[in-house]
């Protein structure tokens, strides 16, 4: 009877490994589990829970509460209440800050390093990186020339931050700065009016650099949010660079739905890569901004960032790609097993990687093991699985257009938005005007689980 490889009790063993590579986890989980024993009604908590390990890992991956939340596919507000009952007060504890006010996430990372929790960093990720030749080449020319602006379009999982930080680190061997935005970071609240954002989005990006002004003592109510957001890029970040300032832009399609933002935002990245062409200052500013779905903001043809400068769509690994990184795994696979992964979960980048990095960590399993389950509740993907079902139930319409998907033998035509919501997730790829099923897996686990109607 094959071994397949068994549930294991940490249903968040997933999230964020990568933080392994330089920090020294072991003992940190050991003396926040005894810092843990020390807050209010946590004697009998002996050890951190697998959400807090979790959390804790985004945190010093460089994660927002809003990014944990959403890989999670949990309440941002419910990650942030647990953060500030458990966590913060845990680290703060730990590293002796306790009573001092945690006024930025941020703050738990620095904290710990400054505690000597951080480790020399592995050298691991950089060597498992394969390039999808042409996009980096055309990446690392273009961020090199005056006022660009790089646009990367892909669904999410796909790479899009990898690729960006990539980029960031081309850009650093000319002497570049850098700083990099997730939008995710922003909630509802801070989304309401133009002038919130644009004030919050100012202080992240004065935070990043260590300017000490506050753009709030400058903001004047007759410029304009807009105006007052371009004054301080002169005054305090452009006209201070001797060089050139790559500012990445992360997750944008998040205010997509947020009309009294969006619109005035976009068409000032917009202003922002035409001053450039005019305007010696503004040519130090290169933008490149991710995002996962077609842009659905109403915007005049000649104030969108959406059709100027260079798009990258990045596509799936091809099948010599995969055989690359197979090899940089060290794994033992043939052409014949290349091509049945591919045949179950397409050139995925993320669920290649889950089953590379399975395959290394279990020299005892098989990929014939990993994809006889693969599409169960029992399988290496359950929990990423599970995560893109949840989300989907709690849209009716989403389940219908994903339901018509998988029952159909040929691609479908479903409502554009729809359409557009699943491509976003990664659930479909485009045919022409029509979707399918992007991979076998999606495709057996979604007409399993949402079968019950077909």
């Amino acid at each position: 009877m094959p071994h397949t490889p068994k549930q294991t009790q940490d249903e968040y063993a997933d999230k964020f490994p990568e933080a392994a590579n330089d920090w020294d986890l072991k003992r940190l989980y050991a003396d926040l589990a005894k810092a843990k024993q020390n807050q209010p009604g946590s004697r009998n908590k002996k050890s951190l829970t697998s959400k807090e390990k979790a959390c804790l890992r985004g945190l010093l991956c460089d994660k927002s509460p809003q990014e944990i939340a959403e890989e999670f596919m949990m309440d941002y507000t419910g990650i942030r209440v647990d953060l500030a009952r458990g966590l913060y007060p845990f680290v703060k504890t730990l590293t002796k800050h306790e009573g001092e006010k945690l006024t930025n996430w941020r703050q738990i990372p620095k904290w710990l390093e400054e505690a000597r929790y951080k480790q020399k960093p592995v050298s691991k990720p950089s060597n498992l990186y394969v390039e999808r030749s042409p996009t980096e080449s055309i990446c690392y020319r273009k961020i090199l020339q005056p006022a660009t602006l790089i646009r990367i379009k892909a669904p999410q999982k796909m790479g899009k931050t990898l690729l960006m930080n990539n980029i960031f680190t081309h850009a650093a061997q000319k002497g570049y700065q850098k700083v990099l935005l997730n939008l995710l970071e922003f909630n509802e609240d801070l989304l309401t009016t133009l002038d919130k954002f644009l004030l919050s989005f100012c202080s992240r990006v004065g935070y990043q650099l260590k300017l000490p002004n506050k753009p709030a003592d400058d903001w004047d109510e007759y410029l304009g949010a807009s105006g007052n957001c371009k004054a301080y890029f002169e005054k305090y970040i452009l006209s201070n660079i001797d060089k050139a300032l790559v500012f990445g832009l992360d997750n944008v399609d998040h205010i997509f739905p947020y009309d009294k933002v969006a619109p005035d935002f976009f068409g000032l990245l917009r202003a922002w890569h035409e001053e450039g062409k005019r305007n010696e200052i503004w040519e130090k500013l290169r933008l490149v901004v991710a995002y996962s779905t077609e842009v659905n903001v109403r915007l005049d043809i000649n104030q969108s960032p959406f059709n100027v400068g260079t798009q990258i769509d990045l596509p799936e690994f091809s099948l010599q790609q995969l055989q690359e990184l197979a090899q940089r795994y060290e794994l033992n696979l043939d052409i014949v097993k290349i091509k049945q992964l591919r045949e179950m979960v397409g050139g995925h980048p993320y669920l290649v990687k889950q089953a590379f990095d399975y395959l290394k960590n279990h020299q005892n399993i098989t990929l014939e093991q990993i994809l006889a389950t693969a599409t169960t509740d029992a399988g290496l993907y359950r929990q990423h699985l599970r995560q893109l079902l949840l989300s989907i139930e709690q849209k009716p319409k989403l389940v219908d257009a994903m339901k018509k998907v998988v029952e159909a033998n040929k691609p479908v035509r479903v409502e554009q938005n729809q359409a557009y919501k699943l491509e976003s997730m990664g659930l479909v790829s485009w045919q022409g005007n029509e979707i399918k099923s992007r991979c076998e897996l999606y495709r057996a686990y979604f007409k399993e689980h949402l079968g019950s109607n077909l």
